[in-house]
């Protein structure tokens, strides 16, 4: 099963097709109003819903059921991308995709992609993608892993989010070995074949395929 999240970052960063990918939907904050506007079926409407207007938000709530929104208050620890998160976290997906997280402000970028390396998560940090027009993150944990390049990216970047050791790229362009955590963004790799091969022994790094044109 795959969930698919819509944030209410900018649209001008979806990708295109956005709603055909497969799947069912989870709208956080202004994305529900969004996924609403689209005719899009949600499984759940979640977040303080500061972003709406009081007309638009009677409407979302009209729309759907009681048991469909989840209304929590604007003072709260967790970001209404990580209230999705934990929901569709609760429904065990083979594959979560978040759209809609990244662009507009620096901090709502940063919190969510700095989500992964809260240890709430740590069960489905391999799930997770997130996705624009240009980029798509995702995320491994500790052990030989293969990275599978993703159709139309170029570029392939690695960021430890956390202690990160004895991190190696082994087969990539740019081949790298370090033996100690280094809280750098080791970006501008790139593929020589379809896959490229990593390890590491502790710690989350975070993986960007990317390229430079929509």
């Amino acid at each position: 099963m795959q969930i698919n999240i819509l944030a209410g970052g900018p649209t001008e960063l979806w990708p295109q097709k956005l709603f055909e990918e497969p799947g069912i939907w989870i709208g956080a904050d202004r994305g529900a109003w969004r996924l609403y506007q689209h005719h899009i079926p949600m499984l759940m409407a979640v977040g303080d819903f500061d972003s709406l207007e009081d007309d638009e938000l009677e409407i979302l709530e009209t729309h759907l059921k009681s048991n469909q929104i989840v209304h929590v208050k604007a003072e709260k620890d967790e970001t209404d991308t990580e209230l999705a998160l934990l929901y569709a976290q609760e429904q065990d997906p083979d594959i979560i995709k978040v759209f809609g997280a990244t662009g507009g402000r620096i901090d709502h970028l940063l919190s969510n992609l700095w989500l992964m390396a809260d240890e709430t998560f740590n069960h489905i940090v391999e799930r997770i993608q997130f996705v624009d027009s240009k980029n798509i993150v995702s995320y491994v944990q500790p052990g030989q892993k293969t990275i599978t390049k993703i159709k139309d990216t170029k570029y392939l970047g690695f960021m430890p989010l956390n202690n990160v050791e004895n991190f190696k790229i082994i087969d990539g362009k740019y081949p790298l070995q370090l033996t100690k955590n280094v809280s750098k963004m080791w970006s501008s790799n790139e593929f020589i074949g379809p896959v490229v091969h990593i390890s590491f022994d502790t710690g989350i790094i975070m993986v960007t395929q990317t390229k430079d044109n929509a």
